[in-house]
C-alpha cells in the first residue's frame, strides 16, 4: 500500500483571498519556515529561459561578427514551437513549415496560371488548412501552438512599436526575479503591478514557479516526484486519467498526438498526484490545468506547480462532495449583487444555481472559458493575487454578458441564460478589456472576506438545522 507523502508546508494560509506576500510573512508560519523559505527562494537556479541575447542591445552590434557568430545569432533567433521541449540542432535550424508552404503556395500558383484547371481560392484554402474532427483546422500553429479549435488565435501581427516595450518588460522582470525576496517583502505591489500588465512569454514559466511557491516545493522535495511515479498507484485513478488525456487541447500541437509529449507528460503529473494525495486522487478539473502548466514547462516543475494549485490556491476544490466550490458560487453571487443588481436579480429569479456555470470556469481556471490570450493573463494575476482574481473573472462575465436590458429580454428562462454563458461575446472576453474590467471592479478583499464568512456561516447554521 502506497504511504501518503507529507513533504508540503503550505498550509499558512488562514483565508482562501491572502496574497502571497502575506503567505510567506504570515505569523501562523514559524521563523525557522520563513528562513527556509527565504533560502529556498536564494538556491533557484534559472530555468526554462529562453536565451535573451538576441534581444540585448549587444545584438545589434554585428558589424565586427564573424560568419559563425552571424551563424549563432540567426540560430537563437528561430522560435521554437515550444520552450520547454528538448530539440537538437537540427530541428532548432530548420526551415519554417509557413515558410516552406508559401514556397509550395508560389510553385503551384504557377503551374495553376499556366493552365487555368484549378480556382486560384481552392489553394490558398486547402493548402493552409486540413478537417480535423470534424472541424477546419490551419496547418500552422498559431503563436500559442494552437492549430485551431475555439482557442486559435488569427492574431499573427507583430507591432514594431512594441517590441521595445516587451524586451524592458522582460530585463525588469529578470531583474526582479534575481532579487525576489525583496520585491515580494518590500515591493509586493510593483510585483501585482507587472503580473496585471502581463508576464512575458519567454519569462512566464520561471515567473508562475516563483509565484506559486513550485519552484521552493521542487527543492525543498527533491527526488520526491521520481519516487511517486516508481510507484503503481491506484488503476481506478489511474483509468480515469487515461480516458481524459484526448480531451486535454486536442488542437494544440503538444496534445493533438495521444504519444506524444503533451499526453505523455500529462499523465505522469496528474498519476504522481494522485499517488500524493490518494484520499481526493484524480478529478476531472485538474487536467486542463494540468495540461495549461505542461504546455511551459517540464512534468516536474509542472507537478509541483499543480500541488500548490491543489493544496495553497484552491484547497477543497477537487476534493469529494465539491463544498469549497459551492460556497465559492454563492459568494459569487453574492458579490454579484453589490456589482449588478439588475443581473443578481435576472439570475435569481430564474434560480440558476451557480455551480452550472461557475464550476468549470473556476475549476478549470478559465482554461475552458476565455481566449488564449485572456487565459494567460489571468493565470499571471491569479498566480499572484489568488483565487479573488477567479472571482472578479466571473463578476464581469456575468455583469457585462447581461448588460444590455434586450440580452436578458431574450432570456426567459435560465437555458438561454445558459447558453449566453456558453458562447461569450468578444466583447467580454478580450484579454485587454476584461482586465481593465475586472480592475475598476467596486469589490475590495474585505468585502469578498466579509461574504465569504457570511456565507460559510449560513450553510454552517443551515448544516445545523437540518440535523
Amino acid at each position: 500500500m502506497a504511504t501518503r507523502h507529507e513533504p508540503l508546508s503550505l498550509q499558512v494560509i488562514t483565508s482562501p483571498f491572502l496574497r502571497n506576500v502575506e503567505a510567506a510573512n504570515d505569523g501562523s508560519a514559524s521563523g525557522v519556515e520563513r528562513r527556509m523559505f527565504r533560502k529556498s527562494l536564494e538556491r533557484l537556479e534559472r530555468i526554462n529561459m529562453i536565451d535573451l541575447e538576441p534581444f540585448s542591445s549587444e545584438s545589434y552590434q554585428t558589424s565586427d561578427q564573424g560568419p559563425n557568430e552571424d551563424k549563432k545569432q540567426s540560430k537563437r533567433q528561430n522560435r521554437l514551437s515550444r520552450e520547454i521541449l528538448g530539440v537538437d540542432d537540427a530541428v532548432l535550424s530548420a526551415p519554417d513549415i509557413a515558410q516552406l508552404q508559401s514556397q509550395e503556395n508560389r510553385l503551384l500558383k504557377n503551374q495553376l496560371s499556366m493552365n487555368g484547371s484549378l480556382n486560384q481560392t481552392d489553394v490558398d484554402d486547402d493548402a493552409s488548412s486540413v478537417v480535423f474532427g470534424g472541424s477546419i483546422a490551419s496547418t500552422v500553429p498559431d503563436k500559442y501552438g494552437f492549430f485551431g479549435g475555439s482557442q486559435f488565435s488569427h492574431d499573427t501581427d507583430i507591432n514594431p512599436a512594441m517590441v521595445a516595450i516587451f524586451r524592458k518588460r522582460e530585463q525588469k522582470w529578470l531583474n526582479m526575479l534575481d532579487d525576489w525576496e525583496k520585491y515580494m517583502t518590500y515591493k509586493y505591489k510593483k510585483v501585482r503591478d507587472r503580473c496585471r500588465k502581463g508576464i512575458p512569454s519567454s519569462i512566464r514559466p520561471r515567473a508562475w514557479q516563483y509565484l506559486c511557491g513550485g519552484g521552493v516545493l521542487m527543492e525543498k522535495n527533491k527526488g520526491v516526484f521520481d519516487e511517486l511515479l516508481s510507484q503503481p498507484g491506484d488503476p481506478k485513478w489511474l483509468d480515469d486519467i487515461r480516458k481524459d488525456l484526448h480531451r486535454q487541447f486536442p488542437m494544440h500541437e503538444m496534445f493533438a498526438d495521444s504519444n506524444g509529449p503533451g499526453q505523455v507528460e500529462l499523465f505522469r503529473v496528474l498519476k504522481a498526484y494522485t499517488i500524493l494525495n490518494p484520499v481526493d486522487g484524480y478529478f476531472q478539473g485538474q487536467a486542463p490545468v494540468a495540461a495549461m502548466l505542461v504546455m511551459h514547462m517540464p512534468a516536474e516543475e509542472a507537478f509541483w506547480c499543480l500541488v500548490a494549485i491543489c493544496e495553497r490556491y484552491l484547497p477543497g476544490y477537487y476534493s469529494q462532495g465539491l463544498e469549497a466550490v459551492q460556497i465559492d458560487g454563492d459568494v459569487l453571487v453574492a458579490l454579484l449583487r453589490k456589482v449588478s443588481p439588475s443581473v443578481h436579480r435576472h439570475l435569481t429569479k430564474q434560480k440558476l444555481d451557480p455551480v452550472l456555470f461557475m464550476m468549470e470556469w473556476f475549476m478549470c481556471i478559465y482554461t475552458r472559458t476565455l481566449p488564449w490570450a485572456s487565459v494567460l493573463r489571468v493565470w499571471d494575476m491569479f498566480f499572484c493575487e489568488g483565487v479573488k482574481v477567479l472571482f472578479r473573472v466571473g463578476l464581469v462575465i456575468l455583469k457585462y454578458s447581461f448588460m444590455k436590458p434586450k440580452t436578458m429580454k431574450e432570456c426567459p428562462t435560465m437555458y438561454e441564460s445558459m447558453e449566453v454563458l456558453r458562447n461569450l461575446h468578444s466583447s467580454v472576453t478580450e484579454e485587454n478589456v476584461l482586465v481593465s474590467r475586472m480592475l475598476k471592479l467596486p469589490i475590495s478583499e474585505e468585502d469578498m472576506e466579509r461574504v465569504h464568512r457570511k456565507v460559510v456561516e449560513l450553510r454552517k447554521k443551515a448544516a445545523s438545522s437540518s440535523t
